[in-house]
């Protein structure tokens, strides 16, 4: 936030949608496996964050993590996002997510209901905070 302030503008990402291993989706939440495009960017700390991107002239408000899914035994870094009420396909496409806000660090959870039930408080959260922009 103090980073967006600074900027004047929200922080972005821009990136290719990527095949991931289409985890989210068995669980109610289906992500978008952003590649970022150049090196160059910075990439911020590991955990969630309330995201928002602008797809074909529509805005979309999202969940984002940035981490190493320690839950399913990911061993390299992902940058995913899940949007909410949205469904079609991003694959190949080039998304910019724009960062509003943090949510919570990284964690391993015991189970994939557990994670299952973090992921439905961090969008309630989320959608708390859209719901007062």
């Amino acid at each position: 936030h103090l980073a967006n302030n600074y900027l004047g503008y929200d922080y972005f990402l821009t990136g290719t949608v990527v095949e991931g291993k289409q985890l989210g989706r068995t669980i109610g939440f289906p992500t978008a496996n952003i590649q970022i495009n150049g090196d160059y960017k910075l990439i911020p700390q590991n955990g969630v964050y309330v995201v928002q991107s602008i797809w074909n002239g529509t805005t979309l408000f999202g969940m984002m993590n940035i981490g190493f899914n320690p839950t399913v035994g990911g061993n390299k870094q992902t940058i995913e996002v899940h949007f909410f009420d949205f469904d079609a396909d991003l694959y190949q496409q080039e998304l910019e997510v724009s960062i509003l806000q943090y949510i919570r660090a990284e964690q391993k959870f015991e189970s994939l209901a557990a994670l299952q039930e973090q992921l439905k408080n961090d969008q309630k959260e989320a959608k708390k905070y859209i719901e007062n922009l």
